[in-house]
């Protein structure tokens, strides 16, 4: 049987060609989060990468709900052994796969060996089908977000002008740096009145962050307050599919080129990614 050691250096090496995972998260609900991961995704494919959304927001299913659509099973299926990855994998616009979550998410550290193992092969999995893994994950600095957080390649943490939730998304920024100093985290202000606003709020907090954490946070773009996301919203649409022409879909289109240019940029095959940090923070390596 391999020894732990062995199995993390195989984690390693299955990561060479191993998708961009994108931790899409918020220190608040309301914020935008899961719709801006939807409308994302779908930009991302609509130029042609292959993309997952992996729901960690712990049975929500926010993310069905915002496209109407409905899964029979999720990844507490896979962890049980009833259904495969493949088997529970929800196909949303423009080719984008949706793995649904569930509560069973939320205990992944006191999971069984053989689940661990059916967990480690399906997320071995979406990384070699991927381009880009984008992870919806809950709100808030529970112990499971900030894991898949400090785990991802790169954060997107998401607010919006609203005092409480630029304090609550500092209080994300500073357990996901205490958790991992290195870890790639940019900033998208969402509702704002317009660039100058988000700017604002981009400068605040990256102020904050200088000062007390001695880290930069960089402003990778802004969304702007456009009543067709709420329109979209209220008929189970993608908005950046409804109106493409749209103030917000137009900001996507944006964050979506600017992430493509990151990852081209960024690809480094001997770098340890996604698949390894995570079987690390949770032990799913096997112990042999």
């Amino acid at each position: 049987m391999p020894d732990q050691a062995q199995n993390l250096r195989e984690l390693v090496w299955r990561n060479n060609n191993h998708a961009h995972v994108i931790a899409i998260t918020s220190g608040k609900g309301g914020v935008g989060k899961t719709n801006t991961c939807v409308n994302l995704a779908i930009a991302l494919a609509k130029k042609g990468k292959k993309v997952i959304i992996l729901d960690v927001d712990l049975g929500l299913a926010n993310v069905e709900v915002l496209l109407g659509l409905s899964s029979m099973h999720n990844i507490e299926n896979v962890i049980e052994g009833s259904k495969t990855i493949q088997e529970i994998l929800v196909q949303a616009p423009c080719g984008v796969g949706i793995v649904p979550g569930s509560s069973g998410l939320a205990n992944v550290a006191d999971l069984s060996e053989a689940a661990r193992q059916r967990l480690l092969d399906a997320l071995d999995t979406l990384q070699l089908e991927a381009d880009f893994i984008l992870l919806d994950t809950m709100a808030g600095i529970s112990r499971n977000a900030v894991a898949f957080n400090t785990a991802a390649d790169e954060v997107m943490l998401i607010t919006t002008p609203e005092p409480s939730a630029m304090v609550d998304a500092y209080a994300m920024l500073k357990t996901i740096h205490k958790s991992r100093e290195d870890a790639v985290i940019r900033l998208v202000v969402n509702m704002a009145a317009n660039q100058a606003q988000a700017m604002a709020v981009a400068n605040k907090l990256a102020g904050v962050s200088q000062q007390y954490l001695g880290r930069n946070l960089a402003l990778l773009g802004f969304i702007p307050r456009d009543p067709h996301v709420n329109q979209a919203v209220m008929r189970s649409e993608a908005f950046f599919l409804s109106t493409p022409g749209a103030p917000a879909s137009k900001c996507i289109e944006a964050l979506a080129t600017k992430l493509l240019r990151r990852q081209s940029a960024a690809a480094d095959p001997r770098a340890k990614g996604f698949f390894s940090r995570f079987a690390q923070t949770f032990g799913l390596a096997s112990n042999g």
